[in-house]
């Protein structure tokens, strides 16, 4: 039996990133000019009556694209923003699972749109339905925006029918860090979607926010690292009192030591990454488990074998004397901000001593950097 390590998905309602504002209780002097597919174009007149401001609303009432309304040629913007329409609705989550494109159709998608996560799943899924690991390991942002946990649940469907598909919530799928109106109602919308999705799948949290199962004689504790940040453009975490609590008691339950392989999920980096050869160690500022010595602490206590984890789209893994291996997943449709190149980690369940190997996944032109 092989498992495999992926993270970082950053999924969506259309494989777009960034932030999203809801129409929904905002200046209701907005009009309908123009509509495709329930997608919305309005506009907005200021106090005099002239025209503002125009905005492309998708079938969710989620705001896309807002933009100046001109005086003159307000046709071009409105086709720019129908255009706009277009595009994302043939990488919606309903298209993907319901009319998956063929691979020609794919590749001409993504040399529009190469960046477009939805898409670049697609090519990650192939690679997984090829390999058939025993158990899946998913360590956070499944999402980049609360949206697009269907395609999780359609092409993972097996693993998740034989209970092998495992996962914990990051920041992108709890939180945004940017102080805008409406950050508070956001992230109470993706907590609520993670924790339904999580019940889906029957990943439920226990009283402390964390979950232990077993997978034949392998343990698997599974982190919430995503305690928003109190500080505006911060993207870090922590692990609770109770849930590092609640650790300590499991690390001396019979049953749990007695597993085979112990092994932690959890989204935040508990460690610096290693310098590189030549270049400087990314920023930390707004990133880190603001608790990692803590909870590396507590993972050694509990005898932990490996915790894996993703957060900084950069691939790497420390061994450290009497401490749990600690491997970090880059994001598995993004690439490797260090190489450009996508990968997860494979192990081997049935060697003596597992260890995890790089496995490439799709081989698509990188995002990050140039796939060197």
């Amino acid at each position: 039996m092989r498992l495999l390590h992926l993270s970082d998905l950053h999924l969506s309602r259309y494989g777009e990133s960034g932030t999203w504002t809801n129409s929904d209780g905002e200046d209701d002097r907005w009009e309908t000019l123009q509509s495709w597919q329930r997608w919305r174009i309005e506009g907005l007149r200021d106090r005099k009556g002239r025209p503002d401001k125009l905005r492309l609303v998708d079938p969710e009432g989620l705001v896309h694209k807002v933009k100046s309304w001109p005086a003159k040629k307000e046709d071009k913007v409105i086709g720019v923003l129908l255009a706009r329409a277009m595009k994302r609705h043939q990488t919606s989550t309903e298209r993907l699972i319901e009319d998956r494109p063929p691979p020609e159709e794919l590749a001409a998608m993504l040399r529009v749109d190469p960046g477009n996560t939805n898409l670049r799943f697609l090519h990650v899924v192939d690679d997984v339905l090829a390999l058939q690991p025993g158990l899946i390991l998913l360590t956070g942002d499944l999402t980049d925006n609360g949206f697009g946990y269907a395609l999780v649940r359609h092409y993972f469907a097996p693993w998740i029918a034989a209970h092998r598909l495992f996962a914990v919530p990051g920041n992108h799928d709890t939180y945004d860090m940017f102080p805008r109106f409406g950050r508070a109602a956001r992230a109470a919308f993706k907590s609520d979607g993670y924790r339904d999705f999580a019940e889906a799948i029957g990943l439920e949290a226990n009283a402390a926010g964390a979950y232990v199962r077993r997978v034949e004689d392998i343990a698997v504790v599974g982190l919430n690292s995503c305690k928003m940040p109190k500080t505006p453009f911060s993207a870090s975490g922590a692990v609770t009192r109770e849930q590092l609590v609640w650790l300590r008691e499991i690390g001396h339950d019979a049953a749990f030591a007695g597993a085979r392989l112990r092994i932690a999920l959890v989204h935040h980096h508990l460690l610096r990454m290693p310098l590189e050869v030549g270049k400087r160690s990314p920023l930390e500022m707004g990133m880190r488990l603001r608790n990692a010595a803590e909870v590396m602490e507590v993972c050694t206590a509990a005898h932990l074998d490996f915790v894996f984890h993703g957060h900084r789209h950069h691939g790497y893994l420390v061994q450290l004397p009497e401490h749990p291996t600690v491997v970090a997943a880059p994001s598995s449709t993004l690439g490797c901000k260090s190489t450009g190149r996508s990968y997860g980690w494979l192990m081997d369940l049935d060697e003596p001593r597992p260890f995890p190997l790089v496995h490439r996944l799709h081989t698509l032109p990188p995002v990050y950097g140039d796939g060197a």
